[in-house]
């Protein structure tokens, strides 16, 4: 798909760009396929990592599975190559490479994302875009993402210690509800303000997020992923409270389940 002149004002405008149907039925069917299978593989924490939440409704399920692409061929095939990679491409102005790769589940209860950017989490990398691939609906009612639409020229918004936006700041951001539907690709500048709520709904709101940089600043995917697995064992060794995250950064707002 070659992204347009009106694509491209709206991307430079909003910091985020949803574009329908971006991935063929098919090719919907298919990630949706792959993502229960992501979902059934055993702990195995030199491979894939996955995080676990206690639901509202007292439940463990899985909230997040990362670093999955080395261990999928049909994922890294969709992911590496193609019509999400050319996009991405055709939005940055350059060509880019795969930083990570995670799926987050928010099963029904699942918890939401306080306010933040990406930015602070990604480490090594300057230039760098994320995409959404949409499994389920993704509405209100079961967590959508939300934006602050054109704050994404900012830098960083009331950064506070968890490195996500400081409350007083993002009740002051206008916020925009961004639904997504199966085959929907939204994508979505690293400084770009969002959030999303719990899922109050009884439908899964499963998506695929991707994040890419610009290949001319190098592959850094295995020294990101050989960081947060150091970072977390040195949590988990110390006791320390960021044992509760899922992320570098604190925005998740459930309880993380560790096995």
């Amino acid at each position: 798909m070659k992204i347009n002149k009106e694509h491209l004002l709206k991307w430079q405008r909003d910091g985020y760009l949803c574009l329908p149907g971006l991935l063929t039925h098919a090719e919907a069917d298919n990630a949706k396929r792959w993502v229960d299978e992501i979902s059934s593989w055993p702990e195995d924490s030199n491979r894939w990592m996955h995080h676990r939440e206690e639901t509202a409704g007292g439940e463990v399920r899985l909230s997040r599975t990362e670093n999955f692409v080395p261990f999928h061929d049909g994922m890294r095939d969709l992911l590496t190559r193609g019509k999400l990679l050319d996009a991405i491409g055709q939005l940055m102005g350059e060509a880019a490479v795969l930083y990570k790769e995670k799926i987050n589940y928010k099963y029904p209860g699942g918890a939401g994302y306080a306010a933040h950017q990406d930015a602070p989490a990604y480490e090594f990398i300057q230039h760098h875009v994320t995409c959404l691939v949409a499994i389920d609906p993704m509405t209100e009612s079961n967590g959508c993402l939300q934006f602050a639409a054109g704050r994404h020229n900012e830098g960083l918004i009331g950064l506070n210690d968890a490195g996500c936006i400081e409350k007083s700041a993002a009740d002051a951001l206008d916020w925009v509800a961004v639904e997504t539907f199966p085959g929907d690709v939204l994508f979505f500048s690293s400084y770009a303000p969002h959030k999303s709520g719990a899922n109050t709904s009884e439908i899964p709101r499963r998506a695929i997020y991707l994040t890419y940089n610009a290949a001319a600043e190098g592959d850094f995917r295995e020294e990101y992923y050989r960081d947060k697995r150091e970072t977390f064992a040195r949590h988990k060794q110390a006791g320390s409270p960021e044992m509760a995250r899922i992320s570098k950064i604190g925005h998740f707002q459930g309880k993380t389940v560790h096995k």
